[in-house]
């Protein structure tokens, strides 16, 4: 009996169901891949999130009058929240202290948002554990509370933060100017609020600049490295800044951080010279989301010597 349909009908209708079946195999094995590779990536920026760096660097200081090198240990954002735990901020904290500093300054973002007044003491404690140490002084940044973090989920004044840090022994500058002394070195340190917030107000604690020679070294904490146009008319030294954590992502081989929130991203990590005085921007201990790529958490330690 012949057949109803031609052989070649049969067989292009046999290679069309195979090209298919090949394709169907392609798309799953380039969908498993590409999901590999995701879950790859994403795992990758959770572990650098928490892969923390320890660096050092000198920070020369011509008032300086002894010859003693002062050590500063300088952390920023530890953003206690649900994706940084209190653990992880202890090792920071552990692996800071480790380098024996003269004294330890904070630059802001202690938390991320609301926490509960548990939460909050429990953190309190843990900074108490270091802070009865070394002199240790902090200023505010822009997820401590007010203007801006009332908007975003986070406290509408910084009094719970400002409770906290008193019980952990830190002595908050908010607009505030201390002189102390560390290794025979006479300095200021003074404290600026945050720019965000538009709680920055140098004209209440610092001098203005001039002409003539102030012999002592000032010591400026100030959250955002962004406020150095509003704090330029006036005398300070050495600014230490956080908040940018680096960039939170930082594309390979050309520095471009699309994502650090900062006007300014010539200055988003490091220290730098700027019109006579010097800046140093740390990447900060904690995150926002649990990721980081190519800009590791920080601890730093920065040694003032004189010329």
């Amino acid at each position: 009996m012949e057949r109803e349909v031609p052989d070649y009908i049969l067989d292009e209708e046999k290679r069309i169901q195979r090209r298919k079946a090949h394709q169907r195999r392609n798309f799953l094995k380039k969908s498993f891949a590409w999901l590999m590779g995701l879950m790859a990536s994403i795992a990758y920026l959770k572990f650098e999130a928490n892969w923390l760096e320890v660096t050092r660097k000198k920070v020369l200081l011509p008032k300086l009058k002894n010859k003693n090198p002062v050590r500063l240990l300088h952390l920023s954002d530890l953003h206690f929240s649900s994706k940084v735990s209190l653990q992880e901020i202890e090792i920071a904290m552990r692996e800071g202290f480790a380098l024996n500093p003269d004294a330890c300054l904070i630059t802001g973002d202690f938390i991320t948002d609301q926490q509960t007044d548990q939460k909050m003491q429990d953190f309190g404690k843990l900074l108490a554990k270091f802070a009865g140490t070394v002199p240790t002084f902090a200023s505010l940044g822009n997820h401590d509370g007010g203007e801006w973090a009332g908007t975003r989920g986070g406290y509408m004044d910084s009094n719970k933060v400002q409770i906290m840090l008193k019980n952990a022994g830190i002595k908050l500058l908010d607009n505030q100017r201390e002189s102390i002394y560390l290794k025979g070195n006479a300095l200021t340190i003074t404290g600026v609020g945050d720019l965000w917030s538009n709680t920055c107000l140098p004209k209440k604690c610092l001098p203005k600049r001039s002409n003539r020679n102030i012999s002592i070294p000032s010591i400026l904490l100030c959250h955002n490295p962004d406020s150095k146009e509003l704090l330029a008319p006036y005398q300070w030294d050495l600014m230490l800044c956080g908040h940018t954590h680096g960039g939170q992502f930082k594309v390979p081989f050309f520095n471009w951080t699309p994502f650090a929130p900062v006007r300014d991203h010539s200055m988003v990590e490091g220290l730098h010279s700027w019109k006579g005085r010097q800046i140093h921007i740390t990447r900060g201990v904690g995150n926002i989301w649990g990721l980081r790529f190519n800009c590791r958490p920080e601890v730093s330690l920065l040694e003032l010597v004189s010329a």
